[in-house]
C-alpha cells in the first residue's frame, strides 16, 4: 500500500461516524436483497417440494373449473381400454382445513389408485400393505376421520399417532383421528393432511367431485399417442396439462408479490448508494486541497482516480461482506412473514428449511459493489480532473456547485414529466408502476441542492430582523458557500482558517458570522 493509500485509510479512520453511516447503508441494502431472496426462493423451494409430494409419479393432470371435475369421468377413464400400455389414473380432491392456529392442505385420495399410479415407489403417506401392513390400511378404511401427516407436523402439534383431533372446514368442526405418520416423507408433506377420498368429499361438501385426476403416462411416442387421445375425450371444460405446467403457473401467482419484495430491496439498495455518494463526496471535499498539493507535487490524475475508487471499492467490499451476513440473518425472520403471506394469499406453504441460492449472494455482493463505484465515479472524475490551482480555490467549487444544482434541477424536471409520462402509457403495469417510483426518488434527489439554496436564502432574508450581522451573513450565504464550511486549517491557506481564505468571495462577511458566534465578546457584535 503505497502512501497515497495510507493517506486515504487514515482520513477514513479519522472520521468513523462518516465511515459507519456509507458502511451501514449500503450493509442494510445488500442485507434487504440477500433476505428477500433467501425468504423467496426458500417459500419457492418448499412449495415445489410439496407439489411434487402430492403429484407423485404423475405427468399430467386432468382439471376443470371452480366445481372441479364429475368422478364419473375417472370410472370412464378406467373402464376404457388403452392398449398394452395403458396410462394410470387417480382421482384427488384437495382443500383447505385448520388444526388451531395452522392452515393445512387436505388432500383425498384413493390408496388403491395412488398405489398403483406410484408403480415401484413409494406413495408418500399413503398406507402400503407391503410395508405397513394391513392394520394402517384396515384403520384408513373403517376409522371415521381417519387422516395422515408427516412425523414433523404431528410433533409440531403435539400430536400422537391413535390421538383424536378438531378440524375446522370452512369455519365448521370436524372430528378426526391420526391414524398414523408419515416418518421419512421429507419436507414436503409438512404442510400437508392425507384422508381417504370419501371422507374429503364428506367434509369439503363435495360429494360426487374431484378437484383434478392425476394421470401417469409412458416417455416417447406411445405416451404422445395416449395424450392427443385423451384429449380427444375431454369435455371443452376440461384441460390436460403437464404437472409442471401446473407448477409454473401456481408460482406465477406469486409474481407481483416477489416482485413488489425485490423492488423493496432495490430501493434499500438505492438508499445505501446515496449514502455512499454523500460520504465519498464529503470526503473528498474535506480533502481537496490536499489532493491538490498532491497534484502540485507529481501525482497524476489517475492516481488521485485510484484513489478515490479504490476507497469506494473498499467500503463496497466491506458493506457488501456485512450485508450478506446481515441478510442471511434477516432471511431467516423475513422465511416466516413471506409464507405466512403466501399462505394468507395464494395457497398453503410449510417452510422448514432456508435455501440460500449461491448464485444470489454472488449478485447481491457485486451489485453492493459496483454501487459503491458507481456512486464514487462522479466526485472521484471531478477531483481527479480539476487543475490543481483550482483544487486550493473554493469559489471554483461554488461556481460548479451552483452550476450543478442548476443542472440537475432540470434533471429532477425531466425526471418528473418522464414518470408522468410514462404512467401515462403503460396504464396499470406493476414494472412501469416500480420504473416511476424510482424515478420519482431520484427526480427528489436531483432537486435537493437547488432546494436547500433557496431555503438557506429564505431562512436569511428572515433574519433581517436581529440586526446588521445577520444581514452581512445573509450576504455572504448569497455569494459564497465558503462561509458555511467548517473550522479548520488546509494546505496552501497558511494559518488562516477556512472562513476567511482568500479564496472566499466574502471573508469579511464570514468572519463576522463567526465573530458572532464564538470568538469575539457580544460587545464586539454590538460595536459592529
Amino acid at each position: 500500500m503505497n502512501a497515497l493509500h495510507l493517506a486515504g485509510v487514515r482520513h477514513l479512520l479519522r472520521h468513523p461516524a462518516q465511515l459507519a453511516l456509507a458502511l451501514v447503508g449500503l450493509a442494510l441494502g445488500v442485507g434487504t436483497i440477500v433476505a428477500v431472496e433467501v425468504a423467496t426462493e426458500s417459500s419457492r423451494r418448499a412449495f415445489e417440494l410439496s407439489l411434487e409430494a402430492v403429484n407423485g409419479p404423475a405427468t399430467h393432470q386432468i382439471t376443470g373449473g371452480p366445481r372441479g371435475i364429475d368422478e364419473r369421468l375417472y370410472v370412464r377413464l378406467r373402464a376404457q381400454s388403452f392398449g398394452s400400455s395403458p396410462p394410470l389414473f387417480a382421482p384427488v380432491l384437495a382443500g383447505y382445513v385448520a388444526i388451531g392456529e395452522r392452515t393445512m392442505q387436505l388432500v383425498g385420495v384413493d390408496p388403491f389408485a395412488a398405489l398403483e399410479l406410484a408403480g415401484e415407489g413409494r406413495a408418500p403417506g399413503v398406507p402400503d400393505p407391503a410395508t405397513d401392513g394391513l392394520d394402517t390400511l384396515r384403520d384408513w378404511l373403517t376409522e371415521p376421520g381417519a387422516v395422515v401427516m408427516s412425523a414433523t407436523a404431528a410433533s409440531e402439534l403435539g400430536l400422537a399417532t391413535g390421538r383424536r383431533l378438531e378440524l375446522l372446514v370452512g369455519g365448521v368442526p370436524r372430528p378426526a383421528t391420526l391414524i398414523a405418520q408419515a416418518a421419512g416423507a421429507g419436507p414436503g408433506l409438512d404442510g400437508v393432511l392425507l384422508t381417504d377420498i370419501a371422507q374429503a368429499q364428506e367434509w369439503l361438501g363435495a360429494t360426487g367431485r374431484l378437484s383434478r385426476i392425476d394421470v401417469r403416462l409412458p416417455a416417447g411416442a406411445p405416451g404422445e399417442e395416449l395424450l392427443a387421445r385423451l384429449r380427444t375425450q375431454l369435455l371443452p371444460s376440461l384441460e390436460l396439462r403437464a404437472t409442471r405446467a401446473q407448477l409454473r403457473e401456481t408460482l406465477a401467482m406469486t409474481d407481483a408479490f416477489t416482485t413488489n419484495l425485490k423492488a423493496m430491496s432495490l430501493l434499500a439498495l438505492l438508499v445505501g448508494a446515496f449514502l455512499i455518494y454523500g460520504a465519498v463526496s464529503f470526503a473528498v471535499l474535506q480533502r481537496r486541497p490536499i489532493m491538490a498539493v498532491l497534484r502540485a507535487l507529481g501525482a497524476t490524475r489517475g492516481q488521485v482516480l485510484g484513489l478515490v475508487l479504490a476507497e469506494a471499492a473498499a467500503l463496497g467490499i466491506v458493506g457488501a461482506v456485512c450485508g450478506v451476513l446481515l441478510g442471511l440473518v434477516m432471511g431467516r425472520g423475513l422465511v416466516g412473514l413471506v409464507s405466512q403471506t403466501i399462505n394468507d394469499l395464494y395457497f398453503v406453504v410449510a417452510v422448514r428449511e432456508m435455501s440460500v441460492p449461491a448464485v444470489s449472494l454472488v449478485a447481491a455482493a457485486g451489485g453492493g459493489v459496483l454501487t459503491a463505484l458507481a456512486a464514487a465515479l462522479l466526485p472521484a472524475l471531478e477531483v481527479a480532473a480539476s487543475a490543481p490551482q483550482l483544487g486550493l480555490s473554493r469559489s471554483v467549487l461554488e461556481r460548479r456547485a451552483l452550476h450543478l444544482a442548476r443542472s440537475l434541477l432540470v434533471v429532477s424536471a425531466s425526471l418528473a414529466a418522464g414518470a408522468g409520462l410514462l404512467v401515462w402509457v403503460s396504464g396499470r403495469s406493476l414494472l412501469a408502476g416500480f420504473a416511476t417510483l424510482f424515478m420519482l426518488l431520484l427526480g427528489v434527489a436531483a432537486v435537493t441542492p437547488a432546494a436547500l439554496r433557496a431555503l438557506a436564502l429564505a431562512a436569511a432574508r428572515l433574519s433581517v430582523r436581529l440586526g446588521p450581522v445577520a444581514r452581512l451573513a445573509r450576504r455572504c450565504a448569497r455569494t459564497s458557500t465558503s462561509a458555511l464550511q467548517p473550522r479548520g486549517r488546509t494546505p496552501g491557506e497558511g494559518s488562516t482558517p477556512r472562513s476567511c481564505a482568500p479564496s472566499s468571495p466574502c471573508p469579511p462577511c464570514a468572519l463576522t458570522a463567526r465573530a458572532a458566534g464564538s470568538w469575539f465578546p457580544r460587545r464586539t457584535a454590538r460595536w459592529m
